[in-house]
């Protein structure tokens, strides 16, 4: 599991660099009044551990009415007031875990499901960086979250996934050109030989960072019909 803070750290490290900051969403830690701002900035957020894995504990809060937000956890969905949505959230959350609070990306989506994107950088000591791989994740039925087990989802390469996604002003290729452009960039920055970036993909074909993690699992790539990405990932050393 990653440190705590780390999703946060990683944020706050890449908002330096003013091209990546252009597509990250705005990130503050969770409390009353960040919560409640970034509600009436946005219209919805995505609050998530900043140290977990796996898609667990991830809840999505957007506005609905005047007074009234919606929270969505796994498929379980509530209302709430302004005056006690935090505490509602909170509920689910605990005090003892550190959560972030983040700009909800209105995410492409396959069939009305959203779709993020796993991209893999990765480099040997004192070479390049390169994009080794990248897969679609299509959240399953009812979900927010896009993690394939935790919501029973499944994967597409990211040229299937735009295609039959609701993305009509970009093209394939021209989004995973804008994907690997971002995410070599971003390694560059935050070191280390191998980087899975979540990344999302909006409706207008802009793409975002969700989280970077320095230990991705492998293991989706092993579901595409076609192993040469695979391959390619585990011919690559990894100091885990």
């Amino acid at each position: 599991m990653a440190k705590k803070g780390y999703k946060y750290r990683v944020h706050q490290k890449l908002m330096k660099d003013p091209v990546l900051a252009k597509s990250l969403p705005e990130t503050w830690w969770l409390d009353k009044e960040n919560l409640l701002t970034m509600l009436d900035r946005h219209g919805g957020v995505i609050v998530k551990p900043s140290g977990g894995t796996g898609g667990y504990g991830i809840i999505q809060v957007k506005q609905v009415g005047m007074n009234t937000y919606e929270i969505h956890r796994g498929t379980r969905r509530q209302s709430a007031s302004r005056k006690a949505v935090y505490d509602r959230v909170r509920s689910m959350t605990g005090h003892r875990t550190l959560y972030m609070v983040q700009q909800r990306i209105p995410l492409m989506a396959v069939g009305g499901r959203p779709v993020d994107v796993r991209v893999m950088v990765q480099r040997r000591r004192q070479t390049p960086w390169r994009v080794t791989g990248h897969l679609a994740k299509v959240a399953g039925k009812g979900h927010v979250v896009t993690n394939v087990a935790r919501s029973k989802g499944y994967v597409l390469t990211v040229a299937q996934a735009v295609r039959h996604s609701d993305i009509h002003s970009a093209s394939a290729e021209e989004v995973i050109r804008k994907l690997n452009d971002f995410c070599l960039r971003a390694a560059w920055q935050l070191g280390g030989v191998i980087v899975g970036f979540d990344m999302g993909v909006d409706k207008s074909g802009n793409v975002w960072m969700i989280e970077a993690n320095p230990k991705p699992a492998l293991s989706l790539f092993k579901r595409l019909k076609d192993p040469s990405m695979y391959r390619q990932i585990v011919s690559y050393p990894r100091p885990y």
